[in-house]
């Protein structure tokens, strides 16, 4: 009878053991996850300011100033007008779109952005003007049955392809040491740099929605994706 006492207290007592180590076991993998996807938490956000957040040579971002302009026709006819714009001193990279930012086509001499658009009887058109430079004289020089009034001007960060191109040029090693990022890290969708993860990893996806800018230098809205592992 007591051997069978002891058998009895040996089995509980080893499945306790077992349950209390599985137990241990099971919790601690849990916050080492935790503890590490944290990490790569903490790392996305770092490598996620350096390239989108902040101005400096690291970054992917370049500073566009947006200036809208409303035009009104008050000659109360439809008609289309070709519409001058002088900036001064002279400015980089400019490009006219209407609010939904299609570009309008336009030319650029002399300080001088020439574009055409039609009105019909009242119209008013809103206008955006991106360029980079800083404009400190701006003024309407066309003559005709239309009004114009500078609403504002404002600074906006675009994803620069002239800044993918140097991160590019970087090997994928000295990149990781420039941004002092120790986790893996990939770029996607208008710049696209760094490793493809792999499918088991804990991988953090940023996505940041932003103005990019094309090969051929046309801005658009676009949506970035930063994925670390």
């Amino acid at each position: 009878m007591a051997q069978v006492d002891f058998a009895v207290a040996f089995i509980v007592i080893f499945i306790m053991i077992s349950y209390a180590v599985f137990f241990v076991s099971n919790t601690m993998s849990k916050d080492f996850n935790h503890f590490n996807v944290r990490e790569i938490e903490r790392s996305a956000d770092s490598l996620s300011n350096q390239l989108f957040y902040t101005m400096d040579n690291k970054s992917l971002i370049s500073n566009f100033k947006k200036m809208q302009i409303l035009f009104e026709e008050v000659g109360s006819y439809p008609h289309t007008e070709n519409l001058v714009i002088s900036i001064t001193p002279l400015v980089d990279k400019i490009h006219v779109y209407n609010v939904t930012m299609d570009e309008i086509p336009s030319s650029y001499a002399g300080g001088n952005i020439s574009f055409d658009m039609s009105f019909s009887s009242n119209q008013k058109n809103y206008v955006n003007i991106f360029y980079i430079g800083e404009a400190t004289d701006v003024s309407y020089i066309s003559d005709n049955n239309i009004t114009v009034k500078i609403l504002y001007e404002e600074q906006v960060d675009v994803l620069s392809q002239d800044k993918c191109d140097a991160l590019k040029s970087l090997s994928y090693d000295d990149a990781k040491n420039v941004f002092g990022n120790e986790n893996s890290f990939r770029v996607d969708n208008y710049c696209i740099y760094g490793e493809m993860p792999p499918l088991d990893a804990n991988i953090i996806i940023n996505r940041i929605p932003m103005l990019v800018e094309n090969q051929d230098g046309k801005l658009f809205t676009g949506q970035v994706t930063l994925k670390v592992w």
